[in-house]
């Protein structure tokens, strides 16, 4: 996917993977139209704080955060000892 694509998202949520529980949980929500990220009352308001898989995951964020679900976008990124950590990119 181009970068330009991936910067047209309305917010980035980065989340952590447990590789031992296999529970995944949001550790930031960043919103691209107002350059600034969400605070934690966000998260728990919108129910985006955990997820039980990467499909609950992909339901959830679109649902809750009013994405289009055939533009959304998610990678894994950087892994250490037990975690790691993947980018949901959420579309209008």
């Amino acid at each position: 996917m181009r970068r330009k694509a991936l910067n047209d998202a309305k917010l980035i949520v980065t989340v952590e993977g447990n590789k031992e529980t296999k529970e995944i949980k949001t550790i930031s929500v960043y919103d691209n139209r107002i350059n600034e990220y969400l605070d934690k009352e966000f998260m728990k308001e919108r129910g985006i704080e955990l997820f039980l898989n990467i499909e609950d995951m992909k339901e959830t964020l679109n649902w809750n955060l009013n994405g289009d679900s055939s533009k959304y976008q998610f990678k894994w990124g950087q892994s250490s000892k037990g975690f790691s950590e993947g980018r949901a990119y959420i579309y209008a």
